[in-house]
């Protein structure tokens, strides 16, 4: 029991160690690359529409045929959502 106790003291001290040093590091990072960062994620919002939505479709659809083993006539897409 004795030795459980700091073998999961241990872990615990391990991992906030860890999580100091990730902490450290992205703090470096935002202080050397933080305008840069922000830019890529404001042009990464402002992404415009799909334009060609039935080419997205279909490549889509011969895809997914293509892994399942199916023919491409048989599979029906009902919808297409954008995920952020």
């Amino acid at each position: 029991m004795d030795n459980t106790i700091w073998v999961v003291l241990g872990v615990f001290a391990g991992l906030i160690a860890l999580i100091m040093i990730l902490k450290a590091v992205r703090a470096k990072q935002e202080s050397m690359y933080g305008d840069e960062a922000e830019e890529a994620e404001v042009a990464a919002a402002g992404a415009p529409a799909i334009t060609n939505r039935a080419e997205l479709v279909a490549v889509a659809a011969s895809c997914i045929a293509e892994v399942i083993g199916k023919d491409v006539s048989g599979l029906r897409i009902v919808s297409i959502k954008q995920v952020d």
